[in-house]
């Protein structure tokens, strides 16, 4: 009578620790960054165009709501 014997599965903690790092995580976050600041930049020249009668106070105002809807 032959015994085989029973492997048991790791839960993964440990064998995510023997692959190689890959950058996947740190270029989401810079392409994240990246699209953030285009948009950023996209809606102070929206401003700037459609809206020139604004005072600076408005401006900074709008700036600061859009940017915390963005980082929602």
């Amino acid at each position: 009578m032959c015994h085989k014997k029973e492997t048991q599965m790791s839960d993964g903690n440990f064998n995510r620790q023997l692959l190689p790092k890959t950058e996947l995580s740190s270029g989401l976050r810079a392409g994240r960054a990246q699209m953030r600041t285009k948009a950023e930049q996209a809606f102070a020249a929206v401003m700037s165009e459609d809206f020139p009668d604004l005072t600076d106070e408005q401006r900074k105002h709008l700036t600061e709501k859009f940017n915390n809807m963005l980082r929602k």
